[in-house]
């Protein structure tokens, strides 16, 4: 049985007018990002080929996605906490970017404060459990 390799696979399922729709998106102040990912995820578009702005919103769009199935603003806020400096540091580039969905974004900006915040409080509960009871 022959294997064929994720790449070709990955670009066979485009076609040619798929592609060249995608193409032609990727100014589209609406669309742009998912155009752009979707020409990045099938390789079609390399990273040397995006203008910066392009490669912010790819960002945004990627860290808007990763919030979402964690259960929005209350489910991500573990994410900029496990990544650390990284993690604030790529938020803070989204926040730059043209990015469309404003109200995502608004989220992505409060998450780091909020992770700090959830941090703090479960750090004073363990402290609180810890100590020993006096009486």
């Amino acid at each position: 049985m022959r294997r064929r390799c994720s790449t070709c696979c990955r670009r066979r399922r485009l076609n040619g007018e798929g592609e060249r729709l995608l193409r032609a998106l990727r100014d589209d102040a609406v669309v742009a990002p998912l155009a752009l990912s979707a020409l990045a995820h099938r390789e079609l578009l390399s990273p040397a080929d995006m203008t910066d702005a392009e490669h912010l919103r790819v960002l945004a769009e990627s860290l808007l996605q990763l919030v979402e199935p964690a259960g929005g603003r209350e489910g991500a806020k573990e994410a900029p906490r496990a990544q650390g400096p990284e993690a604030r540091d790529a938020v803070a580039a989204a926040l730059e970017s043209a990015h469309p969905d404003r109200a995502g974004l608004e989220e992505l900006r409060q998450l780091p404060a909020r992770a700090l915040r959830t941090s703090a409080a479960l750090r004073g509960q363990e402290r609180a459990q810890a100590a020993p009871v006096s009486g």
